[in-house]
């Protein structure tokens, strides 16, 4: 585990992109992102413990879209932890945090713990 003690890799991505919470579509922008989850900017109105949608476009036709809810929010910040999303959105988010991590044999290594623990 690394010194900040997140058992996931994140990448630092600013990737714009929108949040549904019922609704109301607010644009945010990525801090960072992993697997599990992201850190967005532009959340003011985010309250803790609300359910949302993460879509991150990534080409016209092609986006991330998650499922999750709100598990911090502060100011102007909120993280973002993940639920579900269907295959294909798992399929791109794998690949956009593995070309962008620092160590990237390091996100498969974390992706056979949980189904070791299945």
């Amino acid at each position: 585990m690394d010194s900040n003690k997140r058992r996931n890799t994140r990448i630092d991505a600013g990737f714009e992109a929108y949040i549904t919470v019922g609704d109301v579509v607010t644009p945010v922008s990525t801090r960072n992102l992993s697997l599990k989850g992201a850190l967005l900017d532009g959340c003011g109105d985010c309250a803790e413990g609300t359910a949302c949608e993460l879509h991150l476009p990534l080409s016209p036709g092609i986006r991330i879209v998650v499922s999750g809810k709100i598990v911090r929010a502060k100011g102007d910040s909120a993280a973002m932890s993940f639920r579900e999303m269907d295959e294909l959105s798992f399929t791109f988010l794998h690949r956009l945090v593995t070309l962008n991590a620092e160590r990237p044999e390091k996100v498969d290594e974390e992706l056979l713990r949980v189904f070791e623990r299945l």
